[in-house]
């Protein structure tokens, strides 16, 4: 079975919500990893910077596309790659990075599902309300 996540044309839907507030809390971790890894690895400062600051700035801008189709969400879990591969600089990120990526997985996922079954019940309330008879008249 393949995995859709195509979201939902509701304005605020789980998968979204979930999906963006991960995006962006893992944006600042990865800043701050940035930060520490300033002082631990200060022979590749220059690589240091470019890999995490690229790496949080496409974490945020995917935050910010989520409701364009699928592809930004399969975008979002390739992200978490380098996310996890800054565990090599600081090796605290091996377990964040992992753990991240596990919450993000489970948001875009378990938000889909939220988001059918929301959809399925407003259809049912829809149609049960086109044929209940007109209360006014």
């Amino acid at each position: 079975m393949a995995l859709d996540l195509t979201p939902s044309p509701r304005a605020h839907g789980a998968q979204r919500m979930f999906s963006a507030t991960i995006l962006v809390l893992e944006a600042f971790v990865v800043f701050f990893a940035v930060l520490v890894a300033h002082q631990l690895v200060p022979g590749d400062r220059a690589l240091t910077w470019a890999w995490g600051l690229a790496t949080a700035l496409a974490l945020v801008a995917c935050s910010g596309v989520l409701r364009r189709g699928a592809w930004p969400y399969w975008l979002g879990l390739a992200l978490q790659l380098p996310v996890i591969l800054l565990g090599i600089q600081v090796p605290a990120m091996w377990v964040l990075g992992i753990g991240f990526a596990a919450l993000y997985a489970y948001g875009a996922i378990k938000g889909h599902q939220l988001d059918r079954e929301k959809d399925a019940v407003d259809a049912a309330v829809r149609a049960a309300e086109g044929d209940a008879p007109d209360a006014t008249a």
